[in-house]
C-alpha cells in the first residue's frame, strides 16, 4: 500500500515558486508593473543652453543621483520649429515608452497657429512640472527705463523696438508682450518680433545689440542680471519675484493687466500601457519628494507643481482653450480644435 504524505501539493507549488523566480522580469520589479529595459531618452525640443535642455538635464541629475530609474538616462537635443523637431520625433516613437518628452505651450500654440500638425492629443500626458514667469530685459545701456515705457513706445509705434521672443511666435513670451501692447491700445500683429533657434542665441542677440528687447522666462535672465548686463523691467507674475529680481515691478504694478506664466510638462508616445503609465507616475511623484528637485525648482525660479497623467491631460485640454481664445484675438489662430 503507497503511503500518500499530506504536504505534497505544498512541496510541488514551492517547486513551482523557485522556478518562476528565475524567469526574466519576475522578482526584479517588474511582477508588479512595467520597467524599462533599455536606456531612457529625455527629448530636450531645443538646442543646448535653453529652459529646455536646462530642464532635461535636470530631470536626469536627479533620476539618476536619487535612483529614481534603474537604468541609464540619456539627454537628446532635437531643436528647430518651436519644439516640432523634437516633438515629431517623440510622435515616431509610438508604443514606445522609454522616450519621454518635455513640452510647453508651444506644442498647443504651434498647432493652434496652424504651424504644426500635432498637439497635446498626439501623446501620452505623465506629468506637469513647474510653472515659470516671464522677464521683459533690456540691455543695461537701453533708453527704454522701465516697462511701462516699453508698453508706451509700442502701443504707440509697435514696430519701434525689436524683440526677442524666444524660439517660436505664439510661445508665452511673444503672448504676454502682444497681451500687454493690446491692452495699451496698440496693435499686437504689428509687432517686430524675432525669434530664435534658442533662448541663449536669443540672449547673445540682445547683448550683441541686434535686438532691443527680449522676453523669455525668468532662469535664461538670471546670471545676466547678476553681471550688470542687462536689466530686468517688468515681470509677469502677481507680485514680485525675490532673488535677483526683488526689486523688478510687475506690469500690474506699472499699469499694465498682464499676467502670465509658461510652463514645463512631460509626455511619452502614444499607445503605451497603463502599467507603464503607472510607472511613469510613480517615478514624477518621487521625484516631486526630492530634495535635489526642490533645490532645482528655487535656483531657477520655478514654482513646482505636480498633476497625474490624467490631470495633465485635462489641465493640456484647459490651456488649449484658453490659448485659442488669445491667439484668436490676436488674429493668429487657424486650426480648429484637435480630437480628443
Amino acid at each position: 500500500m503507497q503511503t500518500v504524505v499530506p504536504l505534497r501539493s505544498d512541496f510541488l507549488l514551492l517547486s513551482f515558486l523557485v522556478v518562476a523566480l528565475t524567469w526574466p522580469g519576475v522578482g526584479h520589479g517588474q511582477g508588479a508593473g512595467w520597467q524599462p529595459e533599455k536606456n531612457i531618452e529625455i527629448v530636450a525640443p531645443a538646442r543646448p543652453g535653453g529652459l529646455h535642455d536646462i530642464t532635461a538635464r535636470g530631470l536626469q541629475r536627479v533620476f539618476q543621483t536619487r535612483k529614481l530609474i534603474e537604468v541609464p538616462v540619456v539627454v537628446v537635443n532635437k531643436g528647430g520649429g518651436g519644439g516640432t523637431v523634437g516633438w515629431t520625433y517623440v510622435a515616431q516613437q509610438t508604443g514606445n515608452a522609454h522616450v519621454i518628452s518635455l513640452i510647453s505651450v508651444n506644442l498647443l500654440s504651434n498647432h493652434i497657429m496652424g504651424a504644426s500638425v500635432l498637439s497635446y492629443t498626439d501623446f501620452t500626458p505623465l506629468a506637469l512640472l513647474f510653472n515659470e514667469y516671464l522677464g521683459f530685459a533690456v540691455r543695461a545701456d537701453s533708453p527704454v527705463a522701465t516697462g511701462k515705457d516699453a508698453v508706451a513706445r509700442l502701443a504707440g509705434n509697435p514696430a519701434s523696438l525689436s524683440i526677442a521672443v524666444g524660439t517660436s511666435l505664439g510661445n508665452t513670451s511673444h503672448l504676454a508682450l502682444s497681451l500687454a501692447v493690446k491692452s495699451a491700445g496698440g496693435d499686437a500683429r504689428k509687432l517686430r518680433t524675432v525669434v530664435f533657434g534658442s533662448n541663449g542665441e536669443a540672449m547673445t542677440a540682445l547683448l550683441g545689440g541686434h535686438v532691443d528687447a527680449m522676453m523669455t522666462s525668468l532662469p535664461n535672465l538670471v546670471r545676466h542680471v547678476q553681471s550688470g548686463a542687462v536689466r530686468v523691467i517688468a515681470v509677469s507674475s502677481p507680485q514680485r519675484v525675490g532673488g535677483a529680481f526683488s526689486t523688478v515691478p510687475t506690469w500690474r504694478e506699472q499699469g499694465t493687466d498682464v499676467l502670465m506664466s509658461g510652463w514645463r510638462g512631460v509626455i511619452t508616445p502614444r499607445d503605451i500601457t497603463p502599467a507603464q503609465v503607472a510607472y511613469w507616475e510613480s517615478v514624477f511623484s518621487r521625484l516631486g519628494k526630492t530634495e535635489e528637485w526642490r533645490q532645482e525648482l528655487a535656483k531657477n525660479f520655478w514654482h513646482g507643481s505636480q498633476l497625474t497623467a490624467r490631470e495633465s491631460r485635462e489641465y493640456l485640454e484647459k490651456q488649449y482653450a484658453e490659448f485659442e481664445q488669445i491667439l484668436t484675438e490676436l488674429g493668429m489662430a487657424k486650426a480648429s480644435r484637435p480630437a480628443k
